[in-house]
């Protein structure tokens, strides 16, 4: 295996591990390296592209992320065209980068294009089509579309149980953002089942210290705290509040959450 294949590989677990800052500057590197090796336009650089992207998208460094996935996204319209399986992901990804700045109807337009390419094709139920589907309730969600965001939410959920484990890493951020919309909605009692449900997977999948299942935690803990138990809110929060100073760092907007909670 050559330099640029190993950098990859160690950027894909950081990724998944939730070192997204350790991920960016190895997919940096990796993405040098298949460039010079196979090409700027290789299914190598381009996937590795898109994977840079979303450890940026991690970071909040969205305009960064923006950059390296329209610029994969525009090579497989060129190389495979913009239906293939590869072109559909990279567009949902590129949409959930250019909504998270603000630009909704720029973004859902993306998405949209995509779930309309993977039905054209048959594929209802193509995990990017899906994905597409869940990058527009993300949308409704951003703009406090609560009762439509909560709708697509869970339609999304039902169709990955068709096609994939509940634990799959999409069908938990359904249940995540099914969450939130539950919580706005007042539906309490539905939110904290979520919300358990999706710590419970995330702790098992990701482990404790991962930046999603301490996510999920401050979410669980927002919700005991207005369905009026705060004594548990506070538990819950003082008890993962360590590890998110420690592998969120102190001013992340998380971390203050649960200080707060704590010191509820």
């Amino acid at each position: 295996m050559n330099q640029s294949n190993t950098l990859y590989g160690l950027a894909g677990r950081a990724l998944t591990t939730g070192q997204f800052a350790e991920a960016a500057d190895l997919y940096e590197q990796a993405v040098a390296g298949f460039e010079a090796e196979h090409g700027p336009d290789s299914d190598a650089t381009l996937q590795a592209l898109l994977e840079w992207g979303l450890a940026l998208y991690n970071l909040q460094r969205y305009d960064e992320a923006e950059i390296h996935q329209r610029r994969a996204l525009q090579a497989r319209v060129r190389s495979i065209g913009a239906d293939h399986g590869d072109t559909l992901n990279t567009r949902v990804r590129l949409a959930e980068s250019i909504g998270a700045q603000g630009r909704w109807q720029e973004a859902e337009a993306l998405a949209r294009e995509t779930v309309e390419l993977g039905e054209a094709r048959g594929w209802p139920l193509h995990e990017s089509v899906i994905s597409g589907r869940l990058a527009v309730a993300w949308i409704r969600r951003r703009q406090e579309r609560w009762e439509e965001a909560t709708e697509l939410a869970r339609t999304v959920v039902d169709q990955f149980h068709t096609v994939r484990d509940d634990d799959h890493p999409f069908a938990v951020a359904a249940r995540h953002l099914l969450v939130e919309c539950l919580l706005h909605t007042g539906d309490l009692a539905g939110a904290e089942k979520q919300a358990a449900h999706v710590r419970q997977i995330r702790t098992t999948k990701l482990g404790p210290d991962h930046p999603y299942t301490i996510i999920i935690s401050c979410d669980l803990a927002r919700v005991l705290t207005t369905a009026g138990r705060p004594a548990e809110a506070r538990a819950l929060a003082a008890q993962v509040l360590p590890t998110a100073m420690r592998v969120l760092g102190d001013d992340n907007a998380h971390t203050r959450r649960l200080r707060e909670l704590a010191a509820a």
